[in-house]
């Protein structure tokens, strides 16, 4: 973050997923007008779609019935008038397919009006990645895309649920313990060695990290934690600071017995000059691999010696294996029991899970978790305890002009789309730029066959009727600054209508304390994605998708699923576009989708945050 050729710069202004969402009072169960905002798919036309169809199949039955009675009684009428109904059926099934060819015209028609309504009230004066005029939209498996419209239809007659609606029956096994009191109670050295500076860099999630990791070394050098603070970025243009995200006095008192935490540095230390005497410490002083050993090498005597030391943009430090139980241990108890965030973003984020849930209560302990008691333990209204709450699935989809410009891919936008992402990349990305020009050049087959491009809009839909979920699924879209706007969403949402976002969930009032504090919105996507039914993500290596992943494993008690594509395997799948059938594209993609579903331990190497399952932190029931 902050360095040059990062793909995390600043973003020209593209549009967000909201400028194409429309009020629609039957969005989700009830009548809940503000769960009405999304996009209009043509859902009126594809429910007579498939009342057409029953129809039909009751009229082949009432004409199976009559010809066994012509043939029974007057064989030589139907002799005589056999061209005639095989000209009836003929015409019959022409209709039909003249129904279906019009309804998904027409569904594409209605989309894009619908998702044009409300533009201009929206952009407020901005402009689209494309500029202000409308762009047709960007598909690149077309064939696909006809398949997977048909099986949705498909299943809509068949009521088969998907089956990703679970976790493998292991997963249950693991239960959250990192805050168990142990045996032996080790508490706070007697001696204190001074106090750690930290000031951490990135956005939320790179910050959450960091601060769980200073509280481990704060540990390791038998030191004082002050609560860390944050830097601002550019990029991120949010002051806000531990809290306003974090409830500060429940942090300080889940770590106590292990690490003592204040507020401010104390006062005869704050006259000091920190770089002059030597204590301030950047990324460049520490390595990001560096060991436990390197910072009692390093930091230690600078601590001893002057009392207090700086680290400045300590980002993801003292977070790679080995790294003693004790440490591990504390990381995680940090992570998941001593940061809870303060009551505005819990009751907002409450708001977003009653509205499309349309139900009240909360469901498991991830809900407590996240929300304290904004969502109480029993419905207030009994219709919800008879009804029940409506699953939802949430989608972080990486599709960020930045994240898609450093990727040297092309995603089917033609000429006009490599100018504009070559010239993005000219001017924010420079040494990649320099890079380029003393290295060998990759074609972009080469780097999607890799794995190495972002995911589509289309790719994640596909996947998403791959695995079997229902055109109607309801889908949460977290962050909606999703590059080239509705020419790209189009081919999603032709598939899944059902879309919404904290923009539509919420009021304009109740998004308002928010407004203009990044952290504090990425926060509100956070729980939202946490407490999902079903977690799906386009890109493994996002630390947002890392942090929820690991939060619903600690959390969901073997109930919360999570969906993580192999970029490789799926761009295999998907170059045999032109070939591959429906039945087979579902069975690949769920194998690959079920292989990243294992139950494991946690790996050599792998972040206790993504993957808590590890002694460590969880505890194994038999």
């Amino acid at each position: 973050m902050g360095k040059q050729g990062s793909p995390r710069s600043p973003r020209p202004d593209v549009v967000d997923v909201k400028d194409y969402q429309t009020r629609n009072s039957e969005c989700l169960p009830g009548s809940d007008p503000i769960l009405g905002r999304r996009l209009s798919g043509g859902d009126n036309n594809w429910k007579s779609k498939v009342a057409l169809l029953h129809d039909l199949k009751h009229e082949y039955g009432k004409l199976g019935s009559c010809k066994a009675v012509y043939v029974g009684k007057r064989h030589l009428w139907f002799r005589k008038h056999v061209k005639s109904i095989v000209f009836m059926f003929a015409l019959m099934g022409s209709l039909f397919l003249l129904d279906s060819f019009l309804v998904s015209l027409f569904d594409s028609i209605n989309l894009q009006n619908s998702s044009s309504s409300r533009t201009s009230s929206d952009l407020k004066g901005g402009r689209t990645a494309h500029g202000n005029e409308e762009e047709p939209p960007v598909q690149m498996y077309g064939r696909l895309q006809n398949l997977a419209y048909s099986a949705l239809a498909e299943k809509e007659l068949k009521q088969e649920p998907s089956n990703f609606w679970e976790e493998p029956w292991k997963a249950s096994l693991w239960k959250p313990c990192a805050d168990r009191k142990e045996s032996k109670k080790l508490g706070q050295p007697d001696k204190n060695n001074g106090y750690i500076m930290v000031s951490a860099n990135g956005g939320l999630n790179q910050q959450r990290v960091a601060i769980c990791n200073a509280v481990a070394l704060a540990s390791l050098l038998n030191a004082t934690l002050v609560l860390p603070r944050f830097l601002y970025s550019n990029v991120w243009k949010d002051p806000s600071q531990f809290g306003d995200i974090y409830q500060e006095e429940y942090f300080v008192n889940v770590m106590k017995d292990e690490v003592n935490i204040i507020k401010e540095l104390p006062s005869h230390l704050k006259s000091l000059d920190i770089e002059a005497i030597g204590s301030l410490i950047t990324d460049a002083d520490i390595v990001k691999e560096a060991k436990p050993i390197d910072y009692l090498t390093k930091v230690l005597p600078l601590l001893l010696q002057n009392g207090v030391v700086h680290l400045l943009g300590f980002g993801n430090r003292l977070g790679f294996d080995p790294l003693p139980a004790r440490l591990q241990k504390l990381r995680c108890k940090c992570n998941f029991h001593a940061l809870k965030f303060v009551p505005k973003i819990q009751e907002a984020g409450s708001l977003l899970i009653r509205r499309i849930r349309k139900y009240d209560a909360a469901q498991r302990m991830l809900d407590k978790q996240l929300v304290g008691d904004f969502l109480p333990g029993s419905p207030s209204k009994k219709h919800d305890s008879e009804r029940g709450p409506s699953k939802y699935l949430a989608l972080h989809l990486r599709f960020e002009v930045d994240m898609i410009a450093y990727s040297l891919c092309d995603f089917g936008g033609g000429e006009k789309e490599k100018r504009e992402l070559q010239a993005y990349r000219e001017s924010h990305f420079p040494l990649l730029i320099e890079r380029l020009k003393h290295s060998k050049s990759i074609s972009s087959s080469e780097l999607r066959n890799l794995g190495r491009c972002p995911l589509t809009p289309e790719e994640a839909a596909l996947v998403l009727a791959g695995l079997g979920f229902k055109r109607g699924t309801y889908i949460y879209l977290a962050s909606s600054r999703i590059y080239g706007g509705k020419s790209r969403m189009l081919s999603f949402t032709s598939l899944y209508p059902n879309l919404v976002t904290k923009e539509t969930l919420l009021t304009p009032s109740e998004l308002a304390p928010f407004r203009n504090f990044s952290s504090q919105l990425a926060a509100l996507d956070f729980i939202a994605c946490a407490t999902a039914d079903v977690f799906a993500m386009t890109d493994s290596g996002s630390q947002l998708s890392s942090l929820v992943s690991g939060f619903r494993t600690y959390y969901g008690g073997g109930h919360a699923p999570t969906l993580r594509p192999n970029k490789k395997r799926l761009a295999a799948i998907l170059s045999e576009n032109s070939t591959i059938g429906w039945n087979s594209f579902e069975d690949r993609v769920r194998n690959m989708i079920e292989e990243g579903q294992s139950v494991f331990i946690r790996g050599y190497g792998r972040s206790i945050y993504r993957q808590p399952r590890s002694p460590e932190c969880m505890c194994r029931t038999h």
